[in-house]
């Protein structure tokens, strides 16, 4: 007679998933410090909904750039104004079913530095 114990078995699937979920949170995380810093007090001008939309957007951006592009990119250096374009099209694709890929595009426009989209 087997005996099961400790944790059930984890596919290499499942930790395949936690640890992308695990890199684009931490991706996030340090871009969202870094805007904050760079921003200044003007940071306290967004509100936690806000905020939720910014993670939501660089998020969805970290899954379609390449990981040298994502480091190169100097997020200290957005303006308030960029931000706020982020959030504004981020709302916009906000009842979206799926991934709305012309959000992404715009907003990884704003974050290399190729263009500011219109909202």
């Amino acid at each position: 007679m087997e005996v099961m114990t400790g944790m059930p078995e984890v596919t290499k699937t499942e930790v395949g998933r936690m640890l992308f979920q695990v890199h684009r949170e931490k991706g996030v995380e340090t871009a969202i410090k870094k805007i904050r810093h760079g921003i200044g007090d003007d940071w306290k001008l967004f509100t936690e909904s806000d905020i939720k939309v910014l993670e939501r957007m660089l998020g969805e951006c970290w899954v379609y750039i390449d990981s040298v592009v994502w480091e190169s990119i100097a997020f200290s250096q957005l303006k308030y104004t960029d931000v706020l374009h982020i959030i504004q099209i981020g709302d916009v694709s906000k009842g979206k079913d799926s991934t709305d890929t012309k959000a992404v595009t715009d907003v990884t426009a704003i974050l290399t530095g190729k263009g500011k989209p219109a909202v």
